[in-house]
């Protein structure tokens, strides 16, 4: 897969990234800053893929994804490039040495996220809570784990998915009321795998108030659930119902930089997902 995505090249790789994100409502180039799509000309996966060509740090890194797919049900190439956002040491770490989430990575309230994340015992019994910290971006205080390091993929792939059960699911319902179902059974496949992405980076957040400008409620605290607010007041005011292919196309949150990274990470996943699936089409059945 890698391979592939190497030798396609430079000007065909971001033609490729660039055609994503056009679907997923990105401007040409993704945004700046830390959710950026490229690294100068190049689309900045292109890191990733340099490593995963190598047979050792790929067998590493398989190994892992594999590990993390025998106890989650989800995207695990999301997973797996949100790993490589987080700490990319991540995704070829091994052995049992403990590692504390959040000095290796952002999962800073795994201490209190782990009795839902549908682990067995044979995995959460090996974790252990690790001290609360002052995050000294946010001052807010966190609760990390201490986790085998070959943990690392697999629990951030059950974050992620208990994160769209328990957390997206739970308030697209009490934000869409009886358009919920609806809505999530309509909803594309693109626009799904940003609400995932969303929902692992920011899956609360204040309620939109509809009687504020929407500028003034920009920022770190709107959250997945925020933004399923504001789409629903969105459809509302126009008269028809709420679809969570909005995120796809309303420009109201471009300046948000919670879409920005939710949509980075869901651009990067269908370009690896269209590398893999070239890659399957070589190997013989």
């Amino acid at each position: 897969m890698a391979v592939i995505g190497l030798d396609i090249g430079r000007a065909d790789r971001a033609v490729l990234m660039n055609r994503i994100g056009a679907v997923l409502g990105m401007p040409a180039g993704g945004w700046l800053g830390q959710a950026r799509l490229f690294d100068g000309h190049d689309v900045r996966i292109r890191w990733l893929l340099g490593r995963l060509a190598g047979p050792n740090q790929a067998k590493l890194v398989a190994e892992n994804v594999a590990r993390a797919g025998r106890y989650v049900h989800g995207n695990l190439i999301l997973a797996m490039v949100s790993a490589a956002r987080e700490y990319d040491g991540s995704l070829r770490a091994r052995g049992t040495a403990m590692i504390n989430t959040y000095h290796r990575g952002g999962l800073d309230f795994l201490e209190k996220q782990k009795a839902r994340l549908g682990l067995p015992r044979s995995v959460t019994s090996r974790w252990m809570p690790g001290n609360p910290i002052l995050n000294d971006e946010t001052m807010n205080e966190v609760y990390p784990e201490r986790i085998p390091a070959h943990d690392q993929l697999l629990a951030y792939a059950a974050q992620i998915a208990s994160s769209y059960v328990h957390a997206f699911q739970y308030h697209l319902q009490r934000e869409f009321g009886e358009q919920a179902g609806e809505a999530l059974a309509g909803a594309s496949r693109a626009s799904l795998l940003v609400w995932r992405a969303y929902a692992f980076l920011a899956p609360g957040g204040i309620p939109y108030d509809p009687a504020k400008p929407l500028g003034h409620q920009l920022g770190q605290h709107f959250g997945s659930r925020s933004a399923l607010g504001y789409y629903g007041h969105l459809a509302k005011g126009e008269g028809r119902d709420a679809s969570l292919d909005d995120v796809l196309t309303d420009r109201g949150l471009d300046r948000l930089e919670w879409i920005h990274s939710a949509k980075t990470r869901a651009a990067e996943t269908l370009f690896v997902e269209r590398l893999l699936k070239a890659a399957r089409d070589l190997l013989p059945n």
